[in-house]
């Protein structure tokens, strides 16, 4: 006589809890999509655009950051105080602007800064 209650107990308890644990588990599953990161592209080296013109291929992005440690070739193109500059000559640690006779150039048609 007493196994009939205390099963039916029993298994409403556990019908409860299994409820419970399923509106839980939808519920975490939804607040992980929201607070999931964003993805961000990293752009391909490969196709860096190094134009010198006002030309939009698309694809345009600024040049690396002038470093005082780094040796630069003719040609090469850096930014440096919100500015573009391209290499004059074979340069290591002459701050873009600064040096008489300039060794950079201020490339005020790159694209990137076109587009600013």
């Amino acid at each position: 006589m007493l196994k009939k209650p205390i099963f039916r107990t029993i298994h409403n308890s556990l019908g409860s809890l299994l409820l419970i644990l399923v509106i839980t588990a939808f519920g975490s599953a939804a607040n992980a999509q929201g607070d999931a990161p964003t993805q961000l592209e990293t752009p391909d080296p490969a196709t860096n655009s190094t134009s010198t013109t006002g030309e939009n291929s698309g694809l345009c992005e600024r040049p690396e950051q002038w470093l005082w440690a780094e040796t630069y070739q003719k040609g090469d193109m850096t930014f440096h105080g919100s500015k573009v500059w391209k290499a004059i000559e074979k340069t290591s640690g002459d701050m873009p602007g600064m040096n008489e006779p300039p060794l950079w150039e201020l490339v005020d048609d790159h694209c990137f800064m076109v587009d600013q």
